[in-house]
């Protein structure tokens, strides 16, 4: 005889097992009641399809050894009745007590329950609100800090072209001593007037170039000044809309447990 369940007993049991799960993820306690009934008999049926094949009643002097159905299966089977049947019956009178009591058979949340999740919740957004705060600290100091940076290579900039106009000048004034040693006072005049139309045109040129990078350095602090504004901005926004919304979901649970409270307090008068 074979002892390999069936396709179709397979099938039977995901059935029920599946159907007697999902019911029991519902709400209302009518519905637990048929999924705890669904996969307790699932359930059984998987166990009665391990015991192979039927056989003769397991009593020695009655059956022989080799014809005896495997006893432990049914035992089993039979105290998962006597559970099932005592979980059923505990269900039945939840749902009759709370069908009295608040008119439904739906499972609420528990108060105190919902009251831990929403300190939990009013926590996570403290600490997020905070991350938020320090990562904008950091980002602003990140901000200064290049800054700081880009002025101080300014300054150096800036004071090696002073020393690159003070070693011109003075190269230009050896070359003019140079240059006026053996000319005449004619020739010497136009030296002294062509050095001098250079050295205003290289120091004219020095406080070019570092009338426009002070130019660029001041847009450059106005740009991370309003960067820094708009990220605070945008901090404060988002910190204003989170505390809003934390606000509205403290408010309506509140008022979800005034009414379960109404609710309990009415079925009890």
């Amino acid at each position: 005889m074979n002892d390999t369940p069936t396709i179709l007993l397979i099938a039977v049991v995901g059935v029920l097992v599946a159907a007697g799960v999902t019911l029991l993820l519902e709400r209302s306690l009518t519905r637990i009641l048929l999924g705890v009934v669904l996969l307790g008999n699932g359930v059984n049926l998987m166990i009665l399809s391990t015991g192979g094949a039927a056989g003769g009643p397991p009593l020695l002097g009655l059956t022989p050894a080799g014809e005896m159905s495997d006893p432990l299966p049914q035992a089993m089977i039979l105290t998962a009745i006597v559970i099932t049947l005592g979980v059923t019956a505990f269900l039945l009178a939840m749902a009759y007590r709370s069908w009295q009591l608040q008119g439904h058979d739906e499972v609420q949340d528990d108060a105190e329950d919902r009251r831990i999740a929403t300190g939990g919740e009013r926590r996570r957004m403290r600490q997020h609100i905070r991350a938020q705060k320090r990562a904008l600290r950091r980002a602003v100091r990140a901000q200064r800090s290049a800054l700081e940076a880009q002025i101080d290579a300014q300054d150096e900039r800036e004071e090696a072209e002073r020393a690159a106009i003070r070693e011109q000048i003075a190269q230009a004034r050896r070359d003019l001593e140079e240059r006026l040693e053996g000319a005449d006072d004619e020739a010497r005049v136009r030296l002294l007037d062509t050095q001098a139309a250079d050295v205003h045109a290289t120091v004219e040129e020095a406080r070019r170039r570092m009338r426009q990078a002070r130019h660029e350095l001041a847009e450059h602090l106005r740009c991370d000044r309003e960067n820094e504004r708009r990220l605070r901005r945008e901090l404060r926004q988002r910190i204003r809309a989170q505390r809003r919304q934390l606000r509205a979901g403290i408010r309506a649970e509140r008022e979800r447990l005034a009414r379960a409270e109404d609710s309990d307090m009415q079925g009890v008068d």
